[in-house]
């Protein structure tokens, strides 16, 4: 039997003998962030939802987005979210249908700034915080001109904007609107949002390097059709308003 038949054999059954490994980014609230030491957020309910739907056993790994995506690439892990897709990421993972949600990813400045609706163009020759691993849309991924400061968590970003560092922080609207509450002391009054980068669809990257990629991307996508179908779905999305 060869093994992509195989896998999807046992995929068609209720679960698998031991279960699926997704990689879990651990600092993306209220997507998806360490809560204690599990995963919590939307897209956890979303994935964990879905997979429930598909009878498919999912056990979610907690993990820097950058060292979840490596590891989704080789096929340690069976996937990784929650992934904006680009060009140069396309052709390395197995992507779903349809897509989990669309974010709104702003730019920031402080907020003495006069600007507004700026765009990715305007970015060109500026200095950027963002965040290792992360993606911001195809404009900004692929545009070499952008100045980037990288740092391991949004909140770093921020930090480096408010001690004039930089001249922008890009972030995920309501990941960053999670950190101003966060640290009101520290970023209550301090920025403004200026412009955005885009407002992509998030998705689980699943791995290439195995059977499995394919095989558990099918059956995610059917069971996140049925949440959104039978209502969970909409359910999830009123309770993290």
């Amino acid at each position: 039997m060869r093994p992509y038949f195989l896998a999807f054999c046992l995929l068609g059954a209720s679960a698998w003998s031991a279960p699926v490994v997704i990689g879990a980014e651990d600092d993306w609230y209220p997507y998806c962030g360490k809560v204690g030491t599990q995963a919590k957020g939307m897209a956890v309910d979303i994935v964990t939802a879905a997979f429930k739907a598909a009878g498919v056993d999912v056990r979610l790994e907690v993990m820097p987005y950058a060292r979840c995506m490596a590891e989704a690439k080789s096929g340690k892990i069976t996937g990784c979210f929650d992934t904006a897709r680009n060009s140069t990421l396309e052709n390395d993972y197995v992507w779903h249908k349809p897509a989990m949600f669309k974010a709104r990813i702003n730019i920031y400045a402080p907020a003495g700034s006069s600007q507004s609706n700026i765009g990715v163009k305007d970015l060109e020759g500026r200095n950027v915080a963002v965040t290792n691993g992360y993606e911001y849309g195809e404009a900004f991924d692929t545009n070499p001109k952008i100045q980037r400061s990288l740092g391991n968590q949004d909140v770093l970003g921020f930090r480096k904007l408010a001690a004039g560092r930089v001249e922008y922080a890009v972030a995920y609207e309501k990941v960053a609107n999670s950190i101003f509450e966060k640290h009101p002391t520290e970023f209550a009054g301090k920025f403004k949002a200026v412009g955005i980068t885009a407002e992509p669809e998030l998705y689980i990257a699943f791995t290439k390097a195995t059977p499995a990629g394919a095989a558990v991307a099918a059956k995610f996508g059917q069971g996140l059709e049925a949440i959104m179908k039978d209502g969970k779905y909409k359910e999830i999305e009123s309770r993290w308003r």
